[in-house]
């Protein structure tokens, strides 16, 4: 097994872990908020989640990808980064006070005012432990990572579920937000700063070089989430807040497996794949690897979700989500060209390209603002749902081209990577989908029922599947348990 392949490894096993828990938690939650919220709450919810997004791509400045890319960075430089983005946290608090009445102006929304005020008080806090979470994910201690994360995680849900019986649930929601968030800050700040604490330095010509690779970062992906949330953009202004909460539900229902599993191993990926970013034999031997983890993960969730979308939503969040059922089948697409897709940052950044991926996201941008434009005025959320797939395909196609340029990726053998865990997740898929038509014979669709035997069975068939095609990876399992209890 290769160096880099090792490193993925150990990196993925504590990621995994934390995220598993936080994934769980988020699901409970996700299902909790469904089945208390109306559809227009849930709108609410997709609002504030797009605001959140965009204030800490901007709190972030592009500076943890430089810090993390560059082999050594001084202690003048770690100092200032940090006083910089303690700045710039009051700033969003500022601008989001003061801005608060146009964006719920814009989403036609005045509860939104009081919600934003509130959830900005998370970027006073936050801040403080930014450069030590850069830091830790540069010195690959996951470990550690992965237990501040789900520990807040813990924190934040236990917090919403004692406020929700007190309080409008998404205010209790918003609350837990701000918990999580700047919990994770203060615990990043103080597990680290026994290796290092900022002095009262602020040099900005010391960062001239990262501010340079963190503007390109920076634009990158403001313009990358704008393309990302666009969608949610849109619905919320011309659709309303009710089509909005059928769409956001079908979104994250299906980006879940996608922005929690694909971290997993791409949060890793970055580091070492920075490492190695001069070797392109190693670089494609790990996107290659990388890309059929995520996978044999990823598509069988998404693919095995589109045969059992119908009973999922009436069991888990009821009859009035019924609509959101095709919009998920459609959006289970744009998940799997997602896990395909998000791979490629790894690799751009690694290799220091930050410039590319700004030009390569501002042109995505273009396309999928005025795709989703013309489709959000037919006010038909299918007809958004199939023009971001269409898009999203466009997407995938341009990034193999790019990587192809890059480290010589042949499509050929990208292909030969990824046919394996298709054929395997479209063969499952089979199976739930004429198990759950089975069993709604004998139970309501509403219970539970046919989604636990659909689902259990099914996993089962590809856990074997898997044991039949890797039984290497199951002995190493077995025997590691034997050594352990020993």
């Amino acid at each position: 097994m290769s160096v880099i392949r090792k490193q993925l490894h150990k990196g993925v096993k504590w990621t995994g872990i934390s995220t598993l828990i936080i994934t769980a938690i988020q699901i409970i939650q996700f299902a909790l908020l469904g089945k208390i919220m109306s559809l227009s709450e849930f709108g609410l919810v997709g609002m504030i989640t797009t605001i959140v997004v965009f204030a800490q791509i901007l709190l972030d400045l592009g500076f943890g990808t430089a810090v993390i890319q560059k082999e050594v960075v001084s202690e003048r430089v770690l100092s200032t980064l940090f006083w910089l983005n303690m700045a710039v946290g009051i700033g969003l608090f500022v601008l989001l006070f003061l801005l608060s009445p146009l964006i719920a102006m814009y989403f036609q929304r005045s509860e939104l005012v009081e919600l934003i005020r509130l959830l900005a008080v998370m970027f006073l806090i936050a801040p403080v432990g930014q450069q030590c979470q850069y830091l830790l994910q540069k010195e690959l201690r996951f470990n550690l990572l992965g237990l501040i994360e789900a520990g807040t995680t813990i924190i934040s849900f236990l917090t919403m579920v004692i406020l929700i019986f007190t309080i409008r649930p998404i205010y209790a929601f918003v609350i837990s937000q701000v918990v999580m968030n700047s919990l994770k800050g203060i615990l990043y700040f103080l597990c680290y700063q026994k290796k290092w604490r900022p002095s009262f330095v602020f040099d900005l010509s010391e960062c001239k070089e990262y501010m340079a690779f963190g503007a390109f970062q920076l634009a990158s992906r403001l313009v990358n989430r704008i393309g990302s949330n666009i969608d949610v953009i849109l619905i919320g202004r011309f659709m309303g807040a009710e089509a909005l909460g059928i769409y956001n539900l079908a979104y994250q229902i299906v980006t879940i497996p996608v922005l929690k599993i694909n971290p997993i191993i791409t949060r890793v990926a970055f580091p070492v794949f920075s490492k190695s970013h001069q070797n392109q034999v190693l670089l494609t031997d790990g996107f290659l690897h990388m890309t059929k983890l995520l996978s044999l993960v990823s598509f069988p969730i998404l693919m095995g979700l589109t045969a059992v979308s119908n009973v999922f939503i009436l069991s888990i969040f009821g009859e009035k989500w019924l609509d959101a059922v095709p919009i998920v089948q459609i959006m289970s697409i744009v998940g799997i060209l997602r896990v395909l897709m998000n791979p490629n940052g790894s690799i751009i950044l690694a290799k220091g390209k930050a410039n590319i991926a700004f030009y390569w996201d501002a042109a995505v941008l273009i396309v999928y603002s005025s795709s989703l434009w013309l489709a959000v005025m037919t006010n038909q959320l299918e007809v958004v749902a199939w023009t971001y797939a269409g898009v999203s395909l466009v997407n995938f196609f341009v990034g193999r081209w790019l990587l192809n340029w890059l480290i010589q990726l042949r499509f050929r053998q990208y292909l030969k990577t990824i046919s394996l865990p298709f054929l395997l997740s479209m063969i499952i898929s089979v199976v739930a989908f004429y198990l759950k038509e089975i069993t709604v014979w004998y139970f309501p669709k509403t219970s539970y029922w046919p989604l636990i035997f659909s689902v259990g069975l099914s996993g089962l068939v590809y856990i074997l599947l898997l044991y039949k095609i890797y039984p290497d990876f199951f002995l190493r399992i077995v025997k590691k348990q034997i050594r352990g209890q020993t």
